[in-house]
């Protein structure tokens, strides 16, 4: 099949770079951000099957680069039985996507998001050591909200970055546990039809910005301090969780 070029030059494929672009910039500059970027806006253009389908091989394609410069530094104790459950998980999280309310499931998610995005700016921090229990927990929760919605970060962001994790161990664990979670999910979507030929083409053209944006969104972080990228990443929350609520 060729490039189809004519079908692609659309407003809603220049919306679709546009947030990809944003999305990537968050991406590199967090180490998370970009499915809870694009996967509100591009469910209002594409529907969320097909949505969670792109978000996702976006987010896996871009992370083999992320994550060769981030493994030194990965929380691997803590990562490994998250990445176990988050696996175990993706059948349940399969099961609501194709039966759940996509406007109820959203709009829950996004309350729960705010939420912790308000516990992490008023500087709320769980000093405590992270136990396997709750490794096991938050792997869980997170496989299902992947598999379901794309939006499986949130639950793994707040509970590294609200305890004794530095800044950059802490991103280094989100931006491999997109590469890690994300890659039967993705498969099981490729593989079962959920992207057509056009959609690949789709995500293929718009790769390269998203990919161009990390670079950015990566340099930015090496530039910062621990309270800016705190900072910053509370208020990503706050902003994608207010504005998915209300889409």
């Amino acid at each position: 099949m060729t490039f189809p070029l004519d079908d692609l030059l659309t407003v809603e494929t220049l919306i679709a770079v546009v947030v990809a672009v944003v999305a990537g910039i968050s991406r590199g500059f967090t180490g998370f951000g970009s499915s809870l970027i694009m996967a509100p806006v591009y469910a209002l253009i594409y529907g969320p099957v097909v949505t969670v389908a792109t978000v996702l091989l976006l987010e896996v394609a871009v992370s083999v680069d992320s994550f060769t410069r981030v493994a030194k530094i990965i929380p691997w104790r803590i990562m490994i039985p998250m990445w176990i459950m988050a696996w175990l998980a993706i059948p349940l999280g399969m099961w609501i996507l194709f039966i759940a309310d996509a406007e109820i499931l959203r709009r829950a998610i996004s309350a729960i998001v705010a939420v912790l995005a308000v516990l992490l700016m008023i500087g709320w921090r769980y000093h405590g050591p992270h136990r396997l229990i709750t490794n096991l927990c938050v792997g869980t929760m997170s496989g299902a909200l992947n598999a379901s919605t794309s939006l499986g970060g949130p639950p793994l962001i707040f509970y590294l970055l609200s305890g004794p994790s530095t800044t950059a161990a802490a991103r280094a664990g989100m931006i491999s546990n997109v590469f890690i979670v994300s890659i039967p999910t993705v498969s099981y979507l490729v593989l079962s039809g959920a992207l057509d030929s056009f959609a690949l083409w789709r995500t293929a053209a718009l790769f390269p910005f998203f990919l161009a944006a990390t670079q950015i969104g990566n340099r930015m972080f090496h530039a910062s301090g621990e309270k800016t990228y705190r900072s910053a990443s509370s208020w990503l929350l706050l902003v994608v969780a207010v504005g998915t609520f209300f889409a």
